[in-house]
């Protein structure tokens, strides 16, 4: 496969997870057909989510989230209260109500692919908040060769707390136009949540945490505004619906999450952990 064909392709799986990781902010809707296309071609893929890249000066979003938690102002509890019943039941309408009213700051770590590309994402991210900001790191492969040849040494998406958009490009940082960097998880749970009893498939564990598990078929529609650019572009491509797992704490935070998207024959996939939970954090204007 020629590198343009895998790049294109690339941006497309990264744009159907939140992120553009390239220095076109144009190009995720038009790059999206190349991806199918491309894609198709290979055996569809079935693994996890998404990810951004490094500026060297800045250090990773889980230690530059360490660095930072020391001297953030704090607009969560330490310790929220938790929506548990008898035997430890966690009652998911609870649990979501609680985390509307109680931002809070988490460590994501997801995985993307679809066709030849594999994205990860690692990011430190503000999430329930008025505005949901952070600092996310990508890398990106096709068969083992790395796509963006940084390594992931810090991040190259930095939402911060105004809700402005910064792109890394090369050296130096630039604002985006597109927004929905970062996912309204919660919103993607109670739309899991209002699917009714079917929706909800009881307690799991999640590495060592009671979790409440909730699935279901989404209409596309619920997406509008959890993250409007991802809607425009499989909107664009005729899909309908798509599948989605989610786990949640007695919090209502999202502890796992896994959704499946299938663009012109192409299975997409996006999935991944939230773990670290604490106070929210500051973000600041890249340097």
């Amino acid at each position: 496969m020629r590198r343009t064909t895998v790049l294109a392709t690339a941006v497309a799986i990264v744009s159907l997870t939140g992120l553009v990781g390239c220095d076109d902010d144009s190009a995720p809707a038009a790059s999206a057909t190349a991806a199918a296309t491309t894609a198709s071609a290979s055996a569809p893929a079935s693994a996890p989510a998404s990810a951004s890249a490094s500026a060297a000066t800045d250090a990773s979003p889980t230690a530059s989230a360490a660095a930072t938690a020391a001297s953030t102002a704090t607009t969560a509890p330490a310790a929220p209260p938790a929506a548990t019943g008898a035997g430890g039941v966690i009652d998911p309408e609870q649990a979501l109500a609680l985390a509307g009213k109680t931002p809070y700051a988490a460590t994501q770590d997801f995985r993307s692919e679809g066709g030849p590309l594999t994205a990860i994402t690692t990011a430190r991210v503000n999430l329930n908040g008025p505005v949901r900001s952070g600092r996310l790191t990508q890398t990106m492969s096709a068969g083992g060769e790395d796509l963006l040849g940084d390594g992931g040494t810090g991040p190259d998406v930095v939402v911060t707390d105004d809700g402005t958009t910064y792109i890394r490009s090369g050296s130096s940082w630039r604002t985006s136009p597109l927004g929905d960097r970062i996912a309204d998880y919660h919103g993607y749970a109670k739309a899991l949540l209002a699917l009714g009893p079917a929706a909800r498939k009881g307690m799991e564990d999640c590495a060592g945490t009671p979790c409440f598990h909730l699935a279901g078929t989404v209409d596309l529609e619920q997406m509008r505004t959890l993250e409007a650019e991802q809607y425009k572009i499989l909107k664009s491509k005729n899909v309908t619906s798509f599948r989605l797992e989610q786990w949640i704490d007695a919090q209502g935070r999202t502890v796992r999450y896994d959704r499946r998207t299938e663009l012109n024959g192409v299975a997409m996939r996006t999935h991944g952990t939230f773990k670290d939970f604490g106070p929210v954090e500051k973000v600041a204007r890249p340097a």
